[in-house]
């Protein structure tokens, strides 16, 4: 009787919850802080901090499909505040983001960044973009290169996604959309999103896998299937985009990525030409910076110093 009603308890609490509590003070205790600013049509959250006297450009890490950014970022930020000023915003639609535009391109997503980059009087920064974020950081670089300095991507095609890649992805998983792996809806799904992200994913009750799906997909849920609804009827185009990316670049990849294998990453990195540098990460899966923290950061603060 005892264990059950611990059971019942530990269950009652909202481990997610507590966990990003758990994030939000560990950036905090790394000098960084939250706040929220009218951009027109859009409110953006974002966390800021560091060494905000720094002469060298600021870091702006911007995040994939999933939660708010500091589920993903929390591993990097601490190394790279230690001498740079660091910018983490949450994109449009994910944490406390959102915009009264029901614009859900690409371009909506950059023209926010951007004029939160403006609203901070930032003229130009490095940019370090995972999956979703990595797309955005490539397109900020190709259309307004004078913003970029340094350009890192984490698992995340660029250009050179194509119709056969995306058909290949839904044969992985044995899906009809990939809206089925990218926005939950069933516990089950959460797991599978899980394998997708991890070479070895942590193992969780379903209990937890459920309030993930509350707390992480119950707001902004059909934004978020437009987002990806517009990107993929964008992302076979996006080679017939103006501007290209010169910069200096770091494409960090998972071996194991089955998202985006690392077939697209060499790819991408023969496109880019010689200014562009490989590093694969040995038994991750589409998110390296999660699985191998210490290993991405060093690449990102060697990379961006």
């Amino acid at each position: 009787v005892g264990a059950s009603l611990v059971l019942e308890l530990v269950s009652a609490c909202n481990v997610v919850r507590l966990g990003e509590r758990q994030l939000e003070r560990k950036l905090e205790r790394k000098g960084l802080r939250s706040d929220r600013v009218q951009l027109g049509d859009a409110s953006m959250v974002y966390w800021e901090g560091g060494k905000l006297d720094s002469n060298k450009p600021p870091v702006v890490l911007l995040h994939g499909f999933g939660a708010s950014a500091i589920w993903q970022w929390h591993e990097q930020v601490g190394p790279l505040a230690k001498d740079r000023r660091v910018i983490v915003p949450d994109l449009l639609w994910f944490g406390g983001s959102w915009s009264r535009r029901r614009d859900y391109t690409i371009d909506h997503q950059i023209e926010t960044v951007i004029a939160l980059l403006d609203h901070l009087g930032v003229e130009q920064a490095d940019f370090a973009g995972i999956s979703y974020g990595g797309i955005l950081a490539h397109e900020i670089a190709a259309l307004r290169p004078e913003r970029v300095r340094k350009l890192a991507i984490l698992d995340s095609p660029g250009r050179v996604y194509t119709e056969s890649d995306y058909q290949g992805m839904l044969q992985r998983f044995d899906v009809a959309d990939v809206g089925e792996l990218m926005v939950p809806e069933t516990p089950e799904q959460v797991q599978v999103l899980l394998e997708l992200g991890y070479h070895k994913p942590p193992k969780a009750p379903r209990w937890v896998h459920n309030q993930v799906l509350d707390f992480m997909y119950s707001r902004f849920r059909s934004e978020k299937e437009q987002l990806l609804d517009t990107l993929l009827d964008t992302l076979d185009e996006l080679d017939t985009r103006p501007g290209k990316v010169v910069h200096d670049t770091l494409l960090i990849w998972g071996r194991q990525d089955r998202v985006f294998p690392l077939e697209i990453g060499q790819r991408l990195a023969a496109e880019l030409g010689p200014r562009a540098r490989l590093e694969v990460i040995d038994e991750a899966g589409h998110a390296p910076n999660l699985e191998h923290p210490r290993r991405v950061t060093e690449l990102l603060v060697e990379f961006m110093r």
